[in-house]
């Protein structure tokens, strides 16, 4: 539990991350390694911060925070055009929010490289819910900010509306600095956020027979539609991998004594994880059969590949046993995943397999599929 200092502790954190932040914008600094590098900084050690060890904490985040800025040294921020920019902004988030989970199980576990599954679940949940706290903190204060500001303005007096609504600088701070604002206050409230983790397992328990019914119709539906454009299949199957993968990894977030009240489910569960690897077997099939490959696309379709033969091989063994399983390839997966993601983001390792065939989007399979409903209802 952390306590009042701790709190304004974080608080500085995030003062001094937006200053320097839009100071960067302010500068006119183009180059993304000195915009990006004080802003991870900041994040890093305000979502790892637990009150102790706090000057070696600051140390870690600057080296992380410089490992994942160095790719970018030199990169300009408008420079990147057509997908490969649209991949750097989803793929290296996801890169960050990886990192990040090492990095809070080092810390949280007094700096040792054994790392527990357990740290490092925690790390994922916890970071995903101060992260949505905090989002959700800085939309409902800048609107108690912005709505005065129209009202002042109407009675003419326009200084707080045109630096709220004008000035992009003081608007740039005031949205950072409300996010760390937000993660402070979660993190002082962090064992009250830590119930919504319960609400998410109850929600998994009844969610799977959906998770099922929804996944085997849309497989007997496409062996009736095979020849469906190759981009829509894919698409279709790796969204439904991608939610299937997140369900498992929440249901299994508190060991196995809860489940043993809803038996009923363990049957339904390792027949799934077995199909689940028969959905992602498909997706590769046609991905690699009919469409043209970015490297970061091949490292999400092989690290899921691995992922469902890991899941299905836990299906038959025994319920402690399968756990741990999981649990180890998914911690030795995402170590593989997140060194893959890193260098894709340098130049040398920018290559396409199967040149000659139609480039994947996944994007574009999901907005035909999005449009398709749409025009259907």
């Amino acid at each position: 539990m952390l306590t009042n200092r701790d709190t304004w502790i974080l608080i500085l954190t995030g003062l001094i991350t937006s200053i320097i932040f839009t100071a960067t914008y302010l500068l006119q600094l183009s180059a993304f390694m000195y915009v990006i590098f004080p802003l991870l900084v900041g994040l890093l050690f305000a979502l790892s911060y637990n009150g102790r060890n706090v000057s070696e904490l600051l140390g870690s985040s600057f080296f992380v925070a410089l490992l994942l800025s160095i790719p970018f040294r030199g990169y300009g921020i408008w420079e990147s055009e057509g997908t490969s920019h649209i991949n750097l902004l989803i793929f290296y988030p996801v890169l960050v929010y990886i990192t990040h989970c090492f990095h809070y199980t080092y810390h949280h576990n007094g700096g040792h490289w054994n790392m527990s599954y357990a740290l490092l679940f925690e790390a994922a949940w916890n970071t995903l819910i101060l992260l949505l706290f905090g989002t959700l903190f800085m939309y409902l204060s800048g609107n108690l900010i912005l709505y005065p500001s129209f009202l002042f303005d109407s009675i003419y007096s326009s200084f707080l509306y045109n630096r709220v609504s004008t000035n992009g600088a003081f608007s740039l701070f005031l949205i950072l600095f409300l996010l760390f604002l937000g993660i402070g206050i979660g993190q002082y409230n962090i064992k009250v956020l830590h119930q919504l983790r319960f609400i998410l397992r109850t929600c998994m328990y009844y969610f799977l027979p959906f998770l099922v019914l929804t996944s085997v119709t849309f497989f007997i539906l496409f062996w009736q539609n095979t020849d469906l454009n190759p981009n829509i299949i894919i698409s279709a199957f790796f969204d439904l991998t991608l939610v299937s993968i997140l369900f498992l990894n929440a249901y299994y977030q508190f060991g196995n004594n809860e489940k043993k009240q809803l038996a009923w489910l363990n049957g339904l569960l390792r027949g799934y994880k077995v199909f689940l690897l028969i959905m992602i077997l498909i997706a590769n099939y046609y991905a690699f059969r009919y469409m043209s490959l970015e490297f970061n696309q091949l490292i999400c379709l092989t690290i899921a590949f691995f992922l469902g033969c890991i899941y299905a091989y836990s299906a038959f063994r025994p319920g402690k046993e399968a756990q741990k399983i999981m649990e180890e390839g998914n911690k030795y997966l995402a170590i593989v995943f997140m060194t893959a993601l890193y260098l894709a983001i340098f130049p040398s390792f920018d290559f396409t397999v199967n040149q000659d065939k139609a480039p994947l989007s996944i994007w574009d399979g999901a907005d035909y599929i999005r449009k398709h409903a749409f025009q259907d209802s």
